[in-house]
């Protein structure tokens, strides 16, 4: 856990999972971006396992939080293949307040229990109704959710930013270090660090991919987010 959350600052984590659901140009070449942050200040990436594998040399030794598909063929072997590589964590997505409720919510409890035996900590990305229905991921969704997520064996919980209401609502309730994640690059750099100085306060830390990744020099969106971070803190 403190490879992941460093004790006395906030923590910094690039995604770089989203090809598994998404298209992203910017990730043609992972190593070439994965390079391009070497010097940079982060605590670690979020990957999927295979990309993670393929350009294990390009990681500078920092922790990997491996990406779990929602349609894994079975807990113990998602455990042990993350252990046998050498991962800080798992993150598995939830979703509360939709038809995949219970689906994920069970496939994030049979993580838990099968990650326990190996003290591999599990990371839950909580988006209440999905990540398309903002109107539902409100502070009173996300405190339920969160906390939930925790009672079901989550030791990380990654959220989005509420659409109604006060992040310290979800935190003080969640009983695991909560992180906010970055999500589409809807706008620029400037008002990206504007909502982090004014919610960072409230989380542990970022889990930011599409703002550093597809910017042409992500090392630099890094020392700004730093920058950010490091003044609220």
């Amino acid at each position: 856990m403190e490879r992941l959350l460093p004790p006395g600052r906030k923590a910094l984590i690039v995604a770089m999972d989203q090809p598994r659901a998404i298209y992203s140009g910017a990730q043609a070449d992972p190593g070439k971006v994965l390079d391009k942050l070497a010097a940079a200040d982060v605590d670690g990436y979020l990957l999927s396992l295979s990309t993670a594998r393929h350009f294990e040399s390009h990681l500078a030794g920092r922790a990997v939080v491996v990406s779990v598909s929602q349609d894994h063929q079975g807990a113990q072997q998602v455990v042990e293949q993350a252990v046998a590589f050498g991962a800080s964590a798992l993150k598995y997505e939830v979703y509360p307040y939709t038809e995949a409720e219970s689906a994920t919510m069970r496939g994030l409890e049979a993580l838990a229990v099968h990650a326990d035996r190996w003290g591999l900590p599990i990371m839950a990305e909580v988006v209440p109704g999905g990540f398309d229905e903002v109107s539902l991921h409100t502070a009173t969704n996300l405190r339920d959710s969160v906390r939930r997520a925790a009672e079901a064996g989550a030791d990380i919980a990654k959220i989005p930013p509420p659409s109604e209401g006060s992040l310290a609502e979800v935190t003080e309730y969640a009983s695991v270090p909560v992180l906010l994640l970055g999500g589409a690059r809807t706008g620029g750099l400037q008002e990206v660090l504007a909502r982090v100085r004014q919610l960072g306060g409230a989380v542990d830390g970022l889990v930011f991919g599409r703002y550093v990744v597809e910017d042409p020099e992500p090392a630099s969106v890094v020392a700004a987010l730093r920058e950010a971070l490091a003044s609220i803190v």
